[in-house]
């Protein structure tokens, strides 16, 4: 049985509300208001229905419904990286850390629980270039962070599938976030330094806030702004290339030549007024001629 969480059954009050839910195929975590408790009874607070011990938790958001009924695309139908939120102290936590990917950038803040659901703070992002639409979805995500997120519904954990969660936007949109066994596997990227396998540091790890980056000899148009130039970049143990928008600060960059390098990872105000990823060279460990 599924247990509200804030005012549950405003959701069976009015049509406007249904309809869109309804074209969610959310009616099972939404609906059936009847037989449950009043909003002032404690099991209808606005927590997780089932609090889990403290320690990392991971969550992926599975549907984005905007607020006219309509469902946005998420990264993973075409390949991408799913948007993956992990929470270091649980998601059940008063407070803690967060990091992530957006389906395009890595992201990192910290997050604490209100009286009506979750707010993110100090939220700061890579500078990977991708695609126009993830990097729309990046943008639409970061936008909604910005503001308190209300609780709506949640859904205990049923068999394999784990507990769910829907938070409302300050826009009128429901994010649907499942939570995921086994922190790390398909987020492996987000923390370099970080063996998951073994749950300890790699022998060549590097200090907290610490990066080592794979630089191409070539320079390429960015996805999401062809008039502009990106660098390819890739992180240490990772095969894939990916597109570094703005400068690697300390990199005096030669066109034709590869480069690896220690870099410092800090946080600093992006052009639009929001949290970004800076790179602040420290060693230049290798360089090599691109044939």
């Amino acid at each position: 049985m599924l247990l509200p969480i804030r005012k549950p059954c405003r959701h069976r009050a009015g049509p406007r509300t249904a309809a869109p839910l309804a074209a969610l195929a959310l009616s099972a975590l939404l609906g059936a208001c009847a037989g449950m408790p009043a909003p002032n009874s404690p099991s209808a607070s606005p927590s997780l229905t089932e609090t889990r011990p403290s320690g990392p938790s991971r969550w992926e958001l599975v549907r984005w419904q905007q607020a006219d009924g309509s469902n946005r695309p998420l990264p993973q139908a075409d390949g991408g990286e799913p948007v993956v939120l992990e929470f270091n102290a649980g998601i059940d936590a008063e407070q803690g850390t967060v990091s992530g990917n957006t389906g395009c950038n890595r992201l990192r803040g910290s997050y604490g629980k209100t009286a009506s659901g979750m707010r993110f703070d100090g939220l700061a992002s890579t500078r990977m270039a991708c695609p126009p639409p993830r990097m729309a979805i990046e943008s639409a995500l970061l936008q909604a962070f910005r503001e308190p997120l209300t609780t709506v519904a949640s859904q205990p954990s049923s068999g394999s599938g784990g507990r769910q969660i829907i938070w409302k936007t300050a826009s009128g949109d429901l994010l649907h976030f499942a939570e995921r066994e086994g922190v790390g596997r398909r987020a492996d990227k987000l923390d370099d330094n970080l063996d998951d396998r073994q749950g300890k540091p790699p022998a060549n790890a590097l200090p907290p806030g610490e990066k080592r980056v794979h630089v191409d000899g070539q320079r390429v148009a960015c996805a999401d702004a062809p008039q502009q130039i990106c660098h390819r970049v890739r992180y240490d143990g990772s095969d894939e290339w990916q597109l570094w928008r703005g400068p690697i600060e300390g990199l005096d960059f030669e066109q034709g030549v590869a480069y690896t390098l220690r870099v410092r990872e800090s946080r600093a105000v992006g052009q639009g007024g929001g949290d970004t990823i800076r790179w602040e060279v420290l060693e230049v460990e290798r360089r090599s001629p691109v044939r």
